[in-house]
């Protein structure tokens, strides 16, 4: 059963901290240095949080606007789990009649109120007119927002923690866009929707059941391992895509490769990739559209 104690904060943004690919792959981000200090202190305030005591003083100073905003996060998330759990104690009702066996009554509800919490913590831009044409999606506060709410609906289900935070994780994922916006401000929003998401992802991996024992391949690797070596890949397909947007995938693609050739075509433009990293080419162009007439051979 899984408890919001110190071991699961620590396990948690260890995740961060690392970083851990199973963390970083889905969202394409690499946090910058300020950011995993961001992450470090974050998980400090938390683990004070859950164990009664009171916030530490913030111990770095941070000029990039992404990581102060996750760190804003995490401070209102470890406001609302540390004041929940404090008024859940002065009323008595810490007794186990809130969480499974095992929990000391407080985890549900205040890792609930976390998420409320430091959602509030972030910007709202959704009154921004300028929004209103982007196409970015949802802003990162409205994304944290959502997990937020749908943690308050499962808390008076009597979800646990599991529930709580694989719906919070799921909320975070829901339209996300890999294409980098034109708009510096939306850049900005984007990426700390990231950051956010990679702590509602990183919870969940910490707070899932375990699976079963996993039984190695024919070659001998593990779940998330790969024994083969990199090769330089031909990948070539056809997809329907036109103006920004094909603007936009041009340029994560010349990042990715070391050939890039798009010839404009009926119906649809047809691309020719050369790259040494064609998994990353794979998911971007997934993340871009529906690619068709797709394949990958080895170059040379």
């Amino acid at each position: 059963m899984t408890v919001l104690d110190a071991d699961l904060v620590r396990r948690w943004f260890g995740r961060l901290r690392a970083p851990d690919p199973s963390v970083t792959a889905f969202w394409g981000l690499q946090p910058t240095v300020q950011e995993l200090a961001a992450f470090d202190e974050g998980g400090t305030v938390l683990e004070y949080a859950v164990c009664d005591l009171p916030p530490s003083a913030s111990v770095v100073e941070l000029t990039e606007m992404p990581a102060g905003l996750l760190l804003n996060y995490l401070r209102g998330m470890a406001a609302g789990v540390g004041e929940t759990r404090r008024l859940l104690g002065s009323q008595g009702l810490t007794d186990g009649l809130l969480d499974p066996p095992g929990e000391d009554g407080t985890g549900a509800l205040a890792l609930a109120a976390g998420l409320n919490a430091a959602a509030a913590a972030l910007p709202d831009r959704a009154g921004d007119p300028s929004r209103a044409t982007s196409g970015t999606g949802p802003t990162a506060a409205e994304s944290a927002r959502s997990a937020g709410v749908a943690a308050a609906e499962l808390v008076v289900d009597g979800a646990d923690i599991t529930r709580i935070a694989a719906s919070a994780a799921s909320s975070a994922v829901t339209g996300w866009r890999s294409a980098v916006p034109q708009d510096p401000d939306d850049r900005i929003d984007r990426r700390t929707k990231g950051l956010v998401g990679m702590v509602l992802v990183a919870l969940q991996l910490e707070c899932r059941d375990p699976g079963p024992p996993a039984h190695p391949a024919a070659c001998g690797a593990l779940p998330g391992e790969n024994r083969g070596r990199a090769f330089l890949a031909e990948i070539t397909f056809t997809m329907h895509t036109e103006g920004e947007s094909m603007a936009t995938l041009a340029w994560e693609l010349s990042r990715l490769c070391r050939d890039v050739a798009i010839w404009p075509a009926a119906p649809w433009p047809q691309f020719h990739l050369h790259t040494d990293r064609p998994g990353e080419v794979i998911e971007q162009v997934y993340a871009s559209g529906v690619p068709f007439d797709l394949q990958i051979t080895r170059l040379g």
